[in-house]
């Protein structure tokens, strides 16, 4: 799968950029970072303000581990075109479930003169590749992990078995991906049969919810039976980067979600407007020391431009038919975690 991804892109004439694994920028304003220090924590220099003095740090300022490489790639892209990184990636989230990692890989292209739409197809074509890649390349491994599948699941009722594992890949490559927007979809699951009869565990009431996994789920598996992409979310919900629509609510961001996993991509248009970008950043109350260097990229003139994140151990996770994404890096790092 790492051949195919370089090698799609490759063929695409993008350029691979090393991005930053120390950053001093949060990309998703989330603030779930791993700091980066060389002080001795128990002889912490402080100012007279009695906070952690940073400047007496390594870097003369606070630093993490990146939550992404997306904000410096877009510099790049702002030179070459079109270029993608490929590096790790570290989410300081208390999150225990199968499909989360403290310390995982991410894909990240960057393409300039790309709208939401170019976006899209990229995203649709990319993922096309790679699963079109493991089936003729990889079939021996696939039959095997479907029959695993198969015989860990047979004494499941037969409605809570997983679909097939090479089914469930041809599903992805035969069928055209649905495109609707985040507010057609809350509707469709408003007056869904799970939503009225109290069967998910997050009920959909009111528009400008963050969407769960089994939301997802339904509008791929039930709904629609095809592969989708949501666009147009709530911009309350998204990073402060995103383009925002005219409506003023919205902005242009996309999810594609698949059978059984959910959402394996996000993505957006960036905001090229100075004004809106930095009005944004203000409002998220993200330090604006520490964007400067990014805000450059539109105070002087920019290009619209527009990426997306595939996690890389998420994408195994879907090929392999694995349930845990821990069983997909040969090292996992989560949360009380860190052996080897």
């Amino acid at each position: 799968m790492i051949y195919a991804i370089h090698t799609f892109f490759t063929e695409k004439g993008f350029y691979n950029i090393h991005t930053p694994i120390i950053t001093g920028s949060d990309c998703e304003g989330a603030g779930q970072m791993f700091h980066v220090s060389t002080l001795d924590p128990n002889k912490l220099p402080k100012t007279e303000e009695g906070k952690i003095d940073y400047s007496k740090d390594f870097f003369g300022k606070e630093t993490n581990l990146t939550v992404s490489g997306q904000l410096e790639v877009e510099l790049a892209c702002m030179a070459m075109s079109k270029v993608y990184t490929f590096g790790p990636t570290f989410r300081a989230e208390n999150s225990n479930t199968t499909r989360h990692l403290a310390e995982f890989w991410m894909i990240e292209p960057e393409v300039a003169f790309n709208d939401i739409h170019a976006n899209m197809d990229l995203a649709e074509e990319f993922l096309k590749y790679l699963i079109n890649y493991a089936l003729e390349h990889c079939s021996k491994d696939l039959e095997f992990l479907e029959q695993r599948l198969t015989a860990e699941e047979k004494d499941k009722p037969e409605a809570e078995r997983s679909m097939p594992l090479i089914e469930k890949l041809r599903f992805v490559l035969d069928n055209e991906f649905v495109r609707l927007t985040y507010t057609e979809a809350i509707e469709i699951l408003r007056e869904s049969n799970p939503n009225k009869k109290k069967k998910f565990n997050y009920l959909i009431n009111e528009w400008g919810v963050d969407l769960q996994s089994e939301h997802e789920r339904y509008l791929v598996e039930k709904h629609f039976k095809k592969p989708v992409i949501l666009t147009n979310y709530p911009k309350d919900i998204k990073a402060f980067y995103m383009k925002q629509n005219p409506d003023g609510k919205t902005v242009a961001a996309m999810d594609v979600l698949f059978p059984q996993i959910g959402e394996i991509i996000g993505g957006s248009e960036r905001e090229a407007d100075f004004e809106k970008l930095k009005a944004r950043i203000e409002e998220m109350h993200i330090p604006m020391q520490d964007m400067w260097w990014y805000l450059d990229t539109r105070k002087y003139g920019t290009a619209p431009h527009a990426g997306f994140g595939l996690g890389f151990e998420r994408l195994l996770l879907f090929v392999t038919g694995m349930t845990n994404i821990r069983d997909v890096i040969p090292f996992p790092r989560y949360p009380k975690s860190a052996d080897f």
